[in-house]
């Protein structure tokens, strides 16, 4: 028998309605609840739909102001943020640094096109009066006119948007403007520093984009360098020579002195302009400059500080509007006057707009909007406050005051200017603040190894997808760093036979070799050899130092480095933890060279790199720490064929090897080895290398070629003979002055 369902609908209580189905019921929403609700609903989507259209109304009548305010904001941050970028290395400040720069001239140009759609209410006419301005932000401030070497090159866009945004401007002036004409002279004013102000950043841009890799200047960039190379040399090293004589340890004035007027020289050998050839043989460009460096006491501090002005100056010339012109006192002196003729001209618009906005009883001649008016002021005393800054700044945050110095110094007609120059200089003193960040990256291929091995499983399908961890590290370049490299590079420049000896095209290890008088020189004369000096013979021999290229030498020393620092306990109390340290930190920061910079690092040299790393990780998982992995490699392993993994099998004889030297001897040639590639990767990493790092925080190695140039020694090496010498150039040079008429 069917069992039937009766469905049975009761009545509903006041304002409810019940649904019942056996013994369980349901209440139906209630009719007056749903009405409130859909009325409140569309009450809150009435006034979300108010507030955004007031919202836009509210923007689209102060759009201009906002924006005004936000491209001055940006120009004062560039203004006082840019300078941190050469003594940090903080990515999150070049990140912001990067944002900005892009954004000013973006929010700029936007406005200044916002304003030809300006509408001609009169209450908002001074907002016509800020064009002017938006030329000013787009000249730049002093502190910045390239963000990176890339941006040099693009000069040529300057210069189009400089016609451009000028005519725009003007445009907008002629077509827009109703207002009081006692504004139009500040507004003038105003014109004449914005389109000022950006030709002399589109001049800058032209001047360091000449001096770019690849650009086609150089050319005519190295013959006059070849013109004018040996005079330049000889009065350098002269004038450094008579510090040293005099014995005057650290006198500043004539360090900058010496760095002012030796600037052209060393931007030439920074960014590879040097000719490439010896000076005459005959002549004693830097006789006796090496054994005086030497005997100095305050040497590291005196030619460490030289190479640190020489890359300031560098870098002001290459990313500011600070750097002058060397040789060219007229144009240097007109550069010199632009800054105070800005600061004049824009502190007489103010004067002007406050004249114009009150009649003589003190009363506002026009019914502008109290908040336009208030813009206007800040633009104005804002022009005047970044123009004195950028003054203050020139003087504060770099050395090229030195230079007008320089140039004033023979000149009677000019004593008050510099002695008023001279005190304003050493009123505020750079002596003691650091121009670079003095941080030197350490990048140690076992540990990494070791903690990609041990990473987690998220970690690990990261690294599958190309985002990598950075385990590198930094640390202070050290006292000893620095006195090792330069007192072996001393060494090297008063022991080396032969130009050959201090060749830079070929990394060969002569240097480690001429330290252990290993060349085949004293062989043949028959001078004995130490047991320290053969034990260094075998294991630069088996090393096949000689015969390896770079990259795979400096991968086999760095493991032959840390597998020497095992004996580091009983080796700190006997003297050499100098040698030591130095040797340690310099191989980190070859390897960090190589890998996270890529530096020296062909096709070829990535292979080396990859099987390195590889070979580590497999030997890293058959032992349980690092120590342990160093110490088998060290002493051998019955149960691993180490001939299966070559750099670790090369690394363990050399390192037996050296074991059997003394710790003195055998830290000394480990140092030898990782001087002589810090200099060759100095040498041969390329302008754009340096270039690019002076404006990240700097690096070391960029250093360290200022210091081979101060030394003198790559003026000293061997080259091969050229089929034009200078001479045959510049007789023909004078064949084609004395007699027109002749070619070729």
């Amino acid at each position: 028998m069917k069992q039937r369902v009766y469905w049975v609908v009761q009545a509903p209580a006041r304002g409810q309605a019940c649904v019942r189905v056996g013994k369980t019921s349901w209440s139906l929403m209630s009719y007056n609840d749903t009405g409130r609700r859909t009325k409140r609903r569309w009450k809150e989507e009435e006034a979300a739909q108010w507030a955004i259209a007031r919202v836009q109304q509210l923007w689209n009548e102060w759009e201009i102001q906002c924006l005004v305010i936000v491209s001055f904001l940006l120009q004062a941050f560039l203004l006082f943020a840019t300078g941190f970028r050469k003594r940090h290395r903080s990515r999150v400040l070049r990140g912001l640094l990067w944002l900005a720069y892009l954004s000013a001239d973006s929010v700029a140009v936007f406005v200044l096109g916002r304003l030809t759609l300006q509408t001609g209410d009169p209450r908002h006419q001074l907002t016509i009066f800020w064009a002017p301005f938006l030329l000013l932000h787009l000249g730049g401030q002093e502190t910045i006119s390239a963000f990176s070497m890339e941006d040099s090159a693009l000069w040529k866009r300057h210069v189009l948007n400089l016609l451009t945004q000028s005519t725009l401007a003007i445009y907008v002036v002629a077509k827009q403007w109703r207002g009081d004409r006692r504004l139009l002279p500040p507004m003038l004013l105003i014109f004449v520093c914005g389109i000022g102000k950006y030709a002399e950043r589109a001049w800058y841009l032209r001047r360091a984009g000449s001096r770019a890799p690849g650009s086609r200047s150089i050319a005519g960039h190295v013959t006059g360098a070849r013109r004018e190379f040996e005079r330049e040399v000889f009065w350098y090293y002269d004038k450094l020579n008579c510090i040293f004589v005099e014995n005057l340890q650290l006198h500043f004035e004539l360090v900058l002195e010496l760095a002012t007027r030796g600037f052209q020289l060393s931007l030439d050998f920074l960014m590879d302009v040097i000719p490439a050839k010896s000076l005459r043989p005959e002549t004693d460009w830097n006789e006796g400059l090496v054994a005086r460096i030497k005997s100095s006491e305050k040497r590291a501090d005196l030619v460490y500080k030289l190479a640190e002005v020489h890359l300031s100056l560098i870098y002001d010339y290459l990313y500011t509007k600070f750097g002058g012109f060397s040789g060219m006192v007229l144009l240097h002196c007109v550069l010199l006057l632009l800054r105070p003729a800005m600061f004049v001209l824009t502190s007489i618009a103010v004067s002007l707009f406050v004249v114009a906005q009150v009649d003589q009883e003190g009363t506002p001649t026009h019914n502008y909007y109290g908040t336009d008016v208030t813009i206007s002021y800040i633009l104005l005393a804002g022009a005047v406050a970044l123009e004195m800054s950028s003054i203050f700044m020139w003087f504060k945050s770099s050395y090229w005051p030195y230079m007008t110095i320089s140039y004033l110094k023979h000149r009677d007609r000019f004593r008050t200017l510099r002695t008023l120059l001279l005190f304003t200089v050493r009123l505020l003193g750079r002596q003691n603040i650091m121009e670079w960040s003095g941080m030197l990256a350490q990048y140690n291929m076992i540990n990494t190894c070791n903690r990609e091995n041990q990473a987690g499983s998220l970690e690990k399908m990261a690294r599958s997808i190309g985002i990598d961890r950075d385990y590198t590290t930094h640390v202070l370049v050290s006292p000893e760093v620095k006195n090792v490299l330069l007192d072996q590079l001393l060494d090297i420049a008063t022991t080396s036979g032969t130009p050959q000896d201090l060749d830079f095209a070929n990394f060969h290890g002569q240097w480690a070799r001429n330290g252990f008088d290993l060349s085949s020189e004293d062989e043949a004369a028959g001078q004995p050899r130490s047991s320290g000096g053969s034990a260094a013979q075998d294991a630069l021999r088996i090393s096949a130092i000689q015969h390896l290229d770079f990259v795979s030498s400096a991968i086999l020393w760095h493991f032959v480095t840390e597998i020497c620092l095992l004996a580091g306990d009983e080796e700190v109390a006997s003297g050499i933890s100098m040698l030591r340290r130095s040797s340690e930190e310099l191989s980190n920061y070859i390897i960090y060279l190589i890998v996270k910079c890529n530096v020296m690092l062909g096709s070829d040299g990535h292979y080396v790199v990859k099987v390195a790393r590889r070979d580590v990780k497999l030997f890293l998982g058959m032992v349980v720490s690092r120590r342990e992995f160093v110490q088998k490699v060290r002493d051998g392993d019955p149960n691993v064929n180490l001939k299966e993994f070559p750099a670790l099998d090369r690394a363990h004889r050399v390192s037996s090897k050296l074991f059997k030297m003394n710790a003195h001897d055998r830290w000394r040639l480990i140092s030898l080895v990782c001087v002589e590639m810090i200099c060759y990767v100095a040498q041969n990493c390329g302008a754009g290398f340096h270039a690019k790092h002076l404006s990240t925080g700097g690096e070391f190695i960029t250093h360290v070629k200022m210091l081979l140039f101060i030394i003198g020694l790559p003026l000293r090496r061997h080259t091969k003979e050229q089929l034009f010498p200078s001479e045959e150039i510049e007789e023909r040079k004078f064949l084609r002055r004395s007699h027109p008429w002749r070619r070729g």
